[in-house]
């Protein structure tokens, strides 16, 4: 059991994603050297950096999409390089993914799109599916009607609630959102933002959030990591991380917009 670890069991906090001592390549351009990086259950941890940083890379990895060169990743105690095909599955249907664009199905209806996870899971007959499905589809405040609308008839706001009924379709402990404001007015951004957070209330779900958006960031986050210099240079609340010296964290944050998103932090 490693020191993290041993901590985790003292303090009975969970540790959902666990990388130590990452490596991570693309033809031989190094991307993340002795990266380490945590999601604890039930929180909400948001990953900041510059870009090229590599925070899509990352995420990638924790999702199982790119194998490391080198380090530790596991995902409730998985490693995706587990031989047996059955724990590495359980795994994955423990965790929902929300893209930055929404990447619904385009041909297919919002009543289809929040399915697909359900019907490649196997096992739920129509009836259980569709009840499944509006349940989601209420749960994000969307009515029945608009189950039979293609993606082209949804505007911004609709697709990333579709895409977040999407993503809770299979009740994931741990659900990753890829620039969740991105492209939302600020109106949308903010009635976004309450959603998450009431469904977090509601289902006590870990967050992994990726984002530049500093309201949303202020708005959302338990824990900050900054990922720069390919690494992790900073890891806790956000008061925590504003105060450590370095460039990167000192543009981001204390720049006009980090000024007003933190007037009152």
């Amino acid at each position: 059991m490693s020191a993290d670890q041993q901590t985790a069991v003292e303090t009975g906090v969970e540790t959902v994603v666990e990388v130590r001592k990452l490596l991570n390549t693309i033809d031989s351009v190094v991307l993340h050297r002795d990266l380490d990086f945590e999601v604890r259950a039930g929180e909400v941890m948001t990953l900041v950096g510059g870009s090229g940083s590599g925070k899509t890379q990352l995420v990638r990895v924790i999702l199982g999409l790119k194998q490391p060169s080198a380090g530790i990743v596991r995902v409730f105690g998985v490693s995706w390089n587990d031989p047996n095909y059955r724990r590495v599955r359980a795994a994955r249907e423990r965790m929902g993914m929300l893209f930055q664009n929404g990447a619904l199905y385009s041909a297919f209806t919002v009543y289809q799109n929040v399915a697909f996870p359900l019907r490649e899971r196997g096992g739920l007959d129509e009836d259980a599916i569709r009840a499944i499905v509006f349940a989601k589809l209420a749960q994000v405040e969307l009515e029945p009607a608009h189950a039979d609308l293609l993606p082209a008839n949804l505007s911004g706001g609709m697709v990333k609630r579709v895409s977040l009924a999407r993503a809770l379709a299979l009740s994931p402990e741990l659900l990753i959102l890829d620039e969740p404001t991105a492209g939302l007015d600020p109106d949308r951004s903010d009635a976004f933002v309450r959603l998450i957070k009431r469904m977090r209330s509601e289902y006590q779900f870990a967050v992994l959030m990726v984002t530049h958006d500093l309201d949303t960031l202020h708005d959302l986050s338990d824990r900050v990591s900054v990922l720069a210099d390919q690494h992790i240079i900073a890891c806790g609340t956000i008061e925590e991380v504003r105060k450590v010296p370095h460039r990167f964290i000192e543009n981001f944050f204390g720049g006009e917009r980090g000024r007003r998103a933190f007037t009152s932090a």
